[in-house]
């Protein structure tokens, strides 16, 4: 077998990068209009017979545990912000992994290299 050309795996990631920015930023202001699943369980059980039920979620919600996240990210005021937050997060995440794979040692060999 003939020993392929080493590709840069940069493009790809630059391109997957983008998509997921577009769909984080733009397709997250289409979701957030209607209420989540544990936002909808809560309005099925908890608040089915409340007169108010936005007031009643918003009660059965409580505080948050960590208000570690800026007030513009919760409670989807401001929803790009958010997609674009995680999907950077998700990203750099991702990608610290890949380094401390590669400083380690530790990235896995294909079968046919020798």
């Amino acid at each position: 077998m003939a020993p392929s050309r080493s590709r840069s795996v940069v493009p790809f990631v630059v391109v997957g990068l983008v998509i997921a920015l577009l769909i984080g930023v733009v397709l997250s202001n289409f979701a957030a209009s209607s209420p989540d699943a544990l936002q909808r369980s809560i309005i099925n059980s908890a608040c089915q017979d409340a007169p108010d039920k936005e007031a009643c979620l918003v009660e059965q919600e409580g505080q948050p545990l960590l208000e570690i996240a800026p007030k513009a990210l919760l409670g989807y005021q401001v929803t790009w912000l958010s997609g674009l937050v995680g999907v950077i997060t998700t990203f750099a995440v991702g990608a610290g992994l890949v380094v401390l794979l590669r400083l380690s040692g530790g990235s896995p060999r294909r079968p046919d290299a020798g």
